[in-house]
Parts: structure tokens; sequence; C-alpha cells
């Protein structure tokens, strides 16, 4: 499974999906038949309660924020090891993700690396995974999509930092946003990898300050200070970061519904947060990154389609209509000047809300994928 250019990616939005069968899991808040389901509320405080337990298997989580400003997110980790979460739920939210655990113990929390308001989870039991041709298959599929985003981006990254460090102001602009692209289309996975995440692609407001580096940090130099010095360590920094994830993504430990769930969060960010123009605020490639984005969600979930139970034309129907209705929405903004879109503030209020609502509808009908792939992996 070979990455796609960006410029080519909707002409081929939607191959493949007729000939797959989903079963819809009623809304995205219903539980997958036989998971459990755990609830953990946002607070002040931290994540409640502090204390939970669960029997080795399919487990549907459900975060709560009952008003809280300080937290959005939850984290379920393995170690530091990221293995699901859920972004951006704001005060009065709720949201959910699946997980097919193993025993152990796990930790949960909405406060970047952990520390007061982190909660334990107590996974026992056995896990009996169904195994088949078809799961082997659909990890091996997502598996080398991975491999290869990941090389490229590697790739494309070097001549990028070698014209940073160069000072080549034109150069490195003009190379930033197809270097991203690689980035965008796996980026659940990278988030998987404690702050490595961060390392690259952590906007300013996301870290302490004297943390900001990464990609932004230097799209905030060649745009807003209009200049590379100063930024050769950063530039340094950010290669051995992208070599290092190269290297991770290539033994990562994969699930099926792990990329189900990866699908899901890459339209659910674009949706609830990239749609603000935050991500690229400097350079305001922004349509590039949603490409990314849309790219990855749509070949995890043909990844993982066929391992749904039973059929269910009609929800296959209507995801490749909104695959369709998002190409529709892109691609009267393609550009054959750089960096192949228009620059986000070109874009007019209706245009956001036309770009929020298409992608918001994909997203809501990917979310119903990750509990019926968690019933189904822990059969």
């Amino acid at each position: 499974m070979r990455p796609i250019p960006f410029r080519p990616l909707f002409a081929a939005a939607a191959l493949g999906l007729s000939a797959l069968s989903l079963a819809a899991c009623g809304s995205s808040d219903e539980a997958a038949a036989g998971a459990k389901e755990l609830t953990f509320e946002l607070t002040d405080a931290g994540c409640e309660p502090r204390r939970a337990s669960a029997p080795a298997g399919p487990i549907d989580f459900t975060v709560e924020n009952g008003g809280t400003t300080k937290y959005s997110e939850l984290e379920v980790l393995d170690g530091e090891t990221i293995l699901g979460e859920r972004e951006n739920v704001t005060a009065g939210l709720s949201r959910s993700f699946a997980l097919t655990l193993e025993a152990g113990e796990y930790k949960v929390r909405c406060r970047e690396g952990g520390g007061p308001g982190e909660a334990t989870l107590t996974v026992s039991g056995a896990l009996h995974t169904r195994k088949s041709p078809e799961i082997d298959k659909a990890i091996a599929d997502y598996r080398s999509y991975l491999v290869e985003s990941a090389t490229e981006l590697t790739a494309k990254t070097a001549p990028f930092v070698a014209a940073v460090r160069a000072g080549d102001v034109a150069k490195a602009k003009r190379l930033y946003p197809a270097t991203r692209i690689g980035y965008e289309r796996i980026e659940p996975v990278a988030e998987s990898f404690g702050d490595l995440d961060p390392r690259i692609d952590a906007r300013e407001n996301d870290v302490a300050p004297g943390e900001f580096g990464g990609f932004h940090r230097i799209e905030k130099a060649l745009w807003e200070e209009g200049t590379a010095k100063g930024m050769e360590p950063v530039a340094v920094a950010l290669l051995e970061d992208v070599e290092e994830l190269d290297a991770k993504v290539k033994g990562v430990s994969l699930r099926a519904v792990q990329i189900a769930n990866g699908a899901n969060e890459l339209l659910t960010e674009v949706s609830t947060s990239k749609i603000t123009g935050e991500e690229e605020r400097y350079s305001h490639v922004d349509l590039v990154d949603f490409t990314g984005n849309v790219e990855g969600a749509r070949v995890a979930f043909e990844a993982v389609a066929p391992l749904m139970r039973s059929g269910d034309p009609r929800l296959v129907e209507e995801i490749e209509g909104d695959f369709a209705a998002v190409h529709a929405a892109l691609v009267r903004y393609e550009t054959s000047r750089w960096p192949g879109f228009v620059l986000y503030p070109e874009l007019g209020q209706a245009d956001t809300r036309k770009l929020a609502r298409v992608i918001d509808t994909l997203a809501e009908k990917l979310s119903l994928v990750p509990a019926a792939i968690a019933k189904g992996e822990g059969a």
C-alpha cells in the first residue's frame, strides 16, 4: 500500500470502498456488545475516577468534560506509549474511543507528562484475541503504509533541514509543505511515542517556554521573523527526531482497533482544532496538512474495514459519499501555484464552515468503526 502523492489524492479517495463490508454499532456513544464501558470525567483536579478496573478485552472509553477549562484530553498509556486518546473534549462535551487491552496496569492521564490528576486502570484476566488472515492482512497493509510514509518523511526532511542550516529561507519555505505531509498522514502513530510528537510538531502554546522546537519553530522563523538565523540546532534536532520516528514506526506494535481509532482521530482533529487555522499559523499552508490527514484516515479505514462481522451497504455508501464530499470541498481550493492550495486566510467564513461540516460528518461516521473493530478483535 503505497502513499499517494497529495496533489492527486482525492482522485482515489473512495477507491475500493464499494467492495468493503462494514457493520454499524449504533451511534458513536454506544458500546460494542460485550465490551466493558468505562467513563472518565475531566475535572480541575484531573481524571476521575483515580482508580478503575476492567476485564481483558474490548473496552469502550467515554471522556466527559463537565466544565473544566484546565484539561481537554484523555490518554491511556502502557508505560510512556500512548495506546489511545481523545483530544479536544472541551467543557460540556463527551467523546469516546475503543481499545482492546490485555492484563496489566495502565496509566490514564489528562495532563501531559502525568503527575497530579493521573489515574490507574487495572486490567485482569485472559485476553482471547481472535486471529485470522484478514486481521493479519489489515495490520500488514497499514504497517506498510506507515513505514513508507515515515521513510518519505525522513527523505524530505533532510533537504529541508539542509536549506535551513544553509540560511536559504526561500528554499526552506518552498520545501516546507511537502515535507510535512508525510507526518500528517501518520500523526496518530507518531503521537503514541511519548514526547516525540511534541518535539516534532508542537505549536508554541502547546509546550513550556523554552521547549518550542520542531517544524513549527522553524515555520515561525521563516515566515514571521524572515530568517533562518539561530535555527541550525532546531533543524538538526528535528532531523534526529524524524529519524527516530522512522525507526520506531518499523517496530511499532499494532492492533486493528488502534488503526481504526487513528482514522477517527485524524478527522476529529481537523474538524475540531485545525479548521481554525491554528496548525500552520505562520505559513498558512493548512490545506496541505488537511490532505495528509484525510489521506491517512482513508488508508487506515480501508485497512480495517473488511474486518467488520456483517455487512451494512448503506454505511458503505454513506462513507463513500462523505469522502467524496470532502474531496469536493477541498479540490476547489487547489491551485497550480505553491503550495498546491490557496493559503488559508484566503478562505472566507462560509468556506471554513463548509469544510468543517463535511469533515465533521465524515469523522462522525468513522467514529462508529473502532468499537465494532474492538468487538471483533477480542472475540
